[in-house]
């Protein structure tokens, strides 16, 4: 229950995130969120160099989109620190 409950908040903490920086995503139930963030895969490897793991979709059809899986708390607010800072925001 207590994993549950930390993969629900973690998950509403970065949905907010996207729509406060207007990033259109797929409202998720599962421990994961799509995210659309235009150039995927550049997305994808400038996350890697920082050492922050995420999945690019273009190998599903959906070049501008990354699948994100829900961490804890601080890997939450690191992977959207950084994939501000990738998008220049």
């Amino acid at each position: 229950q207590k994993t549950r409950e930390l993969t629900w908040r973690g998950r509403d903490f970065l949905q907010a995130a996207f729509a406060r920086l207007g990033l259109e995503y797929v409202p998720s139930h599962a421990n994961f969120v799509l995210v659309r963030v235009g150039d995927g895969k550049r997305v994808f490897a400038e996350l890697m160099q920082v050492g922050v793991i995420i999945r690019d979709m273009n190998a599903y059809g959906l070049p501008e989109w990354i699948r994100v899986s829900i961490g804890t708390a601080g890997q939450n607010e690191r992977f959207l620190a950084e994939l501000e800072r990738v998008l220049g925001r």
